[in-house]
């Protein structure tokens, strides 16, 4: 949906849809913002006012609002309104913010992954019931990148692409904006997924790996990766919302900030293959 079409009528109603979903009942603990605490807004530029506006100071960055929500587990879940690949067209999803480096050896480790599977069942839940009420998800997002590739086609190139991202309608529209500019594109929503598909040939010329997954995050499955002498060189591409010490990730080939204009990827993608020999020519 656009920005200008957006208006705080529909940023309430979203904000309502998801707090019954995360805070059912009215016993404590209460959420910290409530429908009431956005009703003075009276333009879509003083609610954001209560909204914290992701700030970078390198790199491309589509613009992302977040509102830290929570839910009754866990008090960090925020909603998020964002441009993300397309110019100009916003979306509104769920990001369980539970990207914290708790181990296996930790005690706390077995009631952790138990607490994030709690939160992306309520992400699911209401980015479907946003979706059920005509609110801007991340379905129409993948909509309008698959409208956009009939578009946007360039000819056939011979690298072929892994694009990992457990967000499945961004995962399918990027990989249709990716295979209209020749790219053979394969799809992968989890870790497991990933090093699965790793032990199979022709191996991909590049992988574009997002950070935050469930079970096995981009790092882990990064350190795999390079850990493997059949996959230790591959480009990896590592794409992440989230604020990470980049220190801790010098295995990745490159770095992109979420949200990103598609216009921002495609370049450091073809720079990224622009001296590399297609795998599929050399098995």
């Amino acid at each position: 949906m656009r920005l200008e079409e957006i208006t705080p009528a529909h940023v309430r109603r979203a904000v309502a849809i998801y707090l019954e979903i995360a805070w059912p009942g009215v016993e404590f603990p209460r959420p910290r913002v409530t429908v009431r605490d956005l009703e003075d807004a009276g333009t879509l530029e003083e609610l954001f006012t209560r909204f914290e506006r992701v700030q970078m100071q390198e790199g491309p960055l589509s613009p992302r609002y977040t509102l830290r929500l929570g839910n009754k587990r866990y008090p960090f879940m925020k909603f998020v309104v964002q441009e993300y690949l397309v110019d100009r067209e916003y979306f509104f999803s769920v990001d369980t913010h539970d990207d914290l480096d708790v181990r296996a050896d930790n005690p706390d480790f077995v009631a952790w992954q138990a607490l994030r599977v709690h939160n992306r069942e309520l992400k699911h839940q209401i980015e479907d019931a946003w979706a059920a009420a005509g609110l801007p998800t991340n379905r129409d997002l993948r909509r309008i990148a698959e409208h956009l590739a009939q578009f946007e086609r360039e000819g056939k190139k011979r690298h072929r692409l892994l694009l990992v991202d457990d967000e499945t309608d961004v995962c399918r529209g990027l990989g249709a904006l990716l295979e209209a500019r020749g790219y053979d594109v394969e799809l992968a929503y989890d870790g497991k997924a990933v090093l699965e598909r790793l032990e199979q040939n022709p191996l991909p010329d590049l992988i574009l790996l997002d950070y935050s997954m469930p079970e096995l995050d981009g790092e882990e499955v990064l350190a795999r990766i390079r850990g493997n002498p059949r996959t230790a060189t591959l480009p990896v591409l590592l794409a992440t919302a989230s604020s990470i010490d980049l220190a801790h990730m010098p295995r990745a080939t490159g770095f992109l900030r979420k949200p990103y204009p598609r216009e921002a990827l495609f370049p450091i993608i073809s720079k990224m293959l622009e001296n590399r020999t297609p795998s599929a020519e050399s098995n």
